[in-house]
């Protein structure tokens, strides 16, 4: 079988390792460490399935080196020797299944998850985010900063101690060792604060030093801090970044991972789908930096497809890719694409639910991978059991949760017919995929498409199933996942709205002007996409925060001067409801009570949506004795990443 995609598969060498192929996994924050940052088996097995999927190198999310420095609870701990033998199993587990092994190391400074935290100055950040500090942080002195450079190093030596291949040091990110770079945040008088970089270049030599100069060390490092961010001007620049790679080559550093951004615009480490339609999000970051270094450099960013992966190494702009979200919604899709079998990859959608965990201090869930952080129960899907009692079933809709539930109940030998009134599968993804941004939930149907055709699964389309078409597939099992539809509020003219499903699917247009009602997830998404078109839009939400606000996403959108909202002039009234709809806008109240009329050429109804059951069918199958269940938006509406979880699970209960 000739290889369509030869540069990925080209071994390269980092120091004295050669790794097999040019994807790497990099590091993303888990939480699936123990309470005091031990290792556990979740954690083993999570790193060990995207080894098994043939990716060339893992690097394993940051192990803080000290007390002081702890991302988050149930972060990964490298602080003590008694870390090392339970890293040496992850290590271990990692390197059997044929990957390069690297541990990151990171001492998050003001970001740490403490009462107080230390930095290179007293400056913590404008938006400290999860952090559960909100005081200035304390300044090193310049002795504790000489102690935290021996850290490092002896942190590097317990890894390598523990069999990892390389470690990577955390200099980006906003971490403590991007700090110390910035001129944002370092405002010393002393060495470290006169030459920027030296805290960075001391680390790397100092862990040559401890682990011996062939023991490769990879170093993250910031590329651009602002990222079109005004309120972060000052920060690092591509130009600054180059001059410090170069410093960081001359110090030992093997090989240079390129990112940006920091605690300010974290969300741009991970940018949504809102943020970035093109792939390679750093890649014009890797390009520069790659010019005046002769170490490989590594960089991504939203990357999912082989091609523009291959593309980015033909093309000299880095030498290795790395995958992150891609690789939790698939771990296996280097060795799918290595197989020439890129229609089996899982698409990542850049929802960001992996992200908002983290915000949420709870462990990593992706939103189309259903395995992912159970891979200590079934490193991949091919360890599922089969099932002992092949049973008939139909699922009624051909939604999120409908198609996952049958997919992986095939997958375990059962035998499944899916009905869908509607000419065409996909039920909320179709809403979910029409705006431009949103076009990886396409990939998602097409995926779902390609997997059921292989799995024999039937998909009857346009077709409403009734109490006789059940009866003659026989089935031992029902499913209804007929989805939601929209809700309409007691809001009087409401007639004289534009429905929020009819705006995303252009089968109605709206003016110039536009007042959205509803400030969740499809009336902000209604409300990008009409800006953007350059109408001008009002959002109106009854509650005095958008559902959306603790969000990556929603920060993408509302984040006040840099935020998309504000870009394209986006204006948002909170703790106000709708009294009525006029024929050229709204009657509004706000919280106090004072009302006010906001005229607009037309109004969105994107209020939100409830369960959409048919009622006499259900009642009719449940008088029939069969097995019944209901599951995604039919039982509450919610999103597509709850909606593919309750199908998953259902499907290994059945």
């Amino acid at each position: 079988m000739k290889q369509k995609y030869e540069q990925i598969f080209k071994p390269l060498g980092i120091g004295n390792l050669q790794v097999k192929n040019r994807i790497v996994m990099p590091p993303m924050t888990t939480l699936y460490a123990g309470h005091n940052g031990e290792m556990t088996d979740q954690c083993v097995e999570y790193y060990a399935a995207r080894a098994k999927g043939g990716t060339g190198l893992i690097t394993v999310e940051g192990a803080y080196i000290n007390s002081t420095g702890p991302q988050l609870p149930c972060s990964l701990s490298i602080t003590d020797d008694i870390f090392i033998a339970g890293l040496s199993r992850l290590a271990g587990r990692i390197k059997l299944n044929g990957s390069v092994a690297v541990l990151q190391l990171i001492h998050a400074g003001i970001q740490s998850y403490l009462p107080e935290t230390v930095g290179p100055s007293p400056i913590g950040r404008k938006s400290p985010g999860y952090s559960s500090s909100r005081i200035s942080p304390r300044e090193l002195s310049t002795e504790e900063v000489d102690r935290y450079v021996e850290d490092f190093a002896a942190a590097a030596f317990r890894a390598k101690l523990a069999g990892f291949d390389a470690v990577q040091l955390h200099g980006g990110n906003g971490y403590l060792i991007q700090q110390f770079i910035s001129p944002l945040t370092n405002k010393r008088t002393d060495k470290y604060g006169m030459d920027r970089d030296m805290f960075a270049v001391n680390v790397v030599k100092a862990v040559k030093e401890k682990c011996g100069i062939d023991f490769p060390v990879i170093f993250r490092m910031c590329g651009d801090e602002p990222l079109y961010y005004k309120q972060l001007v000052g920060g690092i620049t591509i130009n600054d970044a180059k001059v410090t790679a170069v410093r960081l080559e001359e110090a030992g550093v093997d090989a240079l991972d390129v990112t940006g951004a920091q605690g300010d615009n974290a969300h741009l480490v991970t940018p949504c789908f809102y943020v970035v339609e093109d792939e390679g999000y750093f890649f014009h970051l890797s390009e520069e930096i790659k010019k005046v270094v002769n170490v490989p450099v590594i960089s991504g960013g939203a990357v999912d497809s082989p091609e523009a992966a291959e593309k980015a190494i033909a093309d000299n702009i880095l030498d290795l890719v790395y995958l992150g979200r891609q690789l939790i919604a698939d771990p296996e899709w280097v060795n799918k694409t290595f197989e020439n079998r890129s229609e089996d990859i899982r698409p990542c959608v850049r929802c960001c639910d992996c992200v908002d965990c983290i915000f949420r201090m709870a462990q990593v869930v992706c939103a189309v991978n259903t395995l992912n952080g159970l891979e200590y129960k079934y490193t991949l899907e091919e360890d599922i059991p089969e099932t002992k009692s092949p049973k008939r079933i139909v699922v009624i809709g051909a939604g999120p949760g409908g198609l996952e539930f049958a997919r992986a109940a095939a997958l375990r030998g059962h035998r499944v017919v899916v009905i869908e009134k509607e000419k065409v599968i996909g039920g909320a993804v179709i809403l979910a995929a029409a705006p431009s941004f949103k076009y990886q939930y396409k990939k998602l149907l097409y995926w779902f498409k390609s997997q059921l055709k292989k799995l024999g699964v039937s998909i009857i389309t346009g077709y409403e199933a009734g109490s006789e078409e059940l009866a003659y597939f026989n089935a031992d099992t029902i499913v209804f996942a007929t989805g939601s539809e929209p809700i309409n509020p007691d809001i009087k003219g409401l007639e004289k709205t534009v429905l929020a499903d009819d705006v995303i699917l252009g089968r109605k247009f709206v003016g110039t002007e536009v007042i959205v009602i509803g400030g969740g997830l499809v009336g902000s998404e209604i409300a990008l996409k009409l800006a953007k078109e350059g109408k001008k839009v009002t959002i109106v939400e009854a509650l005095s925060q958008s559902d959306i606000a603790l969000t990556t996403a929603g920060v993408s959108l509302l984040t006040p001067v840099d935020g998309l909202f504000d870009r394209y002039g986006v204006e948002v009234k909170l703790d106000c409801k709708i009294v009525e709809v006029l024929d050229d806008g709204v009657v509004a109240e706000d919280g106090a009570g004072r009302k006010t009329t906001i005229t607009a050429d037309s109004v969105v109804n994107a209020v939100g949506r409830k369960p959409a059951i048919p009622e006499k069918l259900f009642r009719e199958m449940q008088d029939s004795g069969k097995k019944i269940f209901v599951l995604g938006d039919a039982k509450s509406a919610r999103k597509v990443k709850n909606a593919m979880h309750e199908g998953f699970n259902l499907a290994l209960n059945v």
